[in-house]
């Protein structure tokens, strides 16, 4: 894969620990689909109670997810892909179904952050998935990739540590402090 490749739709297999069914890992991109169902779909996720208090609750001022949030994630995910500026996946179960998403953050080949989060449902998908999103981004030209967890989400720190990630220390971002990860993607 090359880097312009890397901005066209993408579609990957994912398979998801332990009874390796197949997942998918979609570009969400102008040619990916928006159906209300799918919009529900990440409307329950994201007002899953352990994802809305780490991503939304502060953000939305205590307001659930709604399906205003919805189409914007998905404007927002397409523009990323129009504008080759950030990198937005969804992770499809066997059936279709959103299970997860995953993007990079930028488009600077030199240190990209990564983000993800998964349905309480999925669990077991997230490592695999970011080890995909780290062999595709490595294709397509980047060098390195960072993931900034909370030092109490113990779930994410093992998915990154799984997927390769190395500890760097800490960062403050908006007055919070995070764990830092760095994975090395020139090897």
């Amino acid at each position: 894969m090359t880097t312009a490749n890397f901005f066209a739709p993408f579609r990957r297999i994912v398979l998801h620990f332990p009874d390796n069914q197949p997942y998918g890992l979609r570009s969400i991109d102008d040619s990916f689909p928006n159906p209300p169902e799918l919009q529900q779909e990440i409307i329950a996720i994201c007002n899953e109670p352990l994802l809305y208090n780490r991503l939304f609750r502060e953000r939305l001022q205590g307001q659930p997810y709604n399906v205003e949030n919805a189409r914007y994630f998905f404007s927002w995910a397409r523009d990323g892909w129009r504008n080759h500026g950030w990198f937005v996946f969804l992770i499809l179960d066997p059936l279709d179904h959103v299970a997860a998403a995953i993007d990079i953050k930028s488009n600077n080949a030199d240190e990209a952050e990564i983000g993800y989060w998964a349905s309480s449902k999925s669990r077991g998908i997230m490592t695999n998935a970011v080890i995909a999103l780290c062999e595709s981004a490595r294709s397509a030209g980047f060098r390195r990739l960072y993931a900034m967890v909370e030092p109490d989400n113990t779930q994410s720190i093992g998915v990154v540590t799984r997927a390769g990630f190395a500890a760097a220390g800490n960062a403050v971002r908006d007055g919070h402090t995070y764990l830092r990860f760095n994975k090395d993607l020139t090897n």
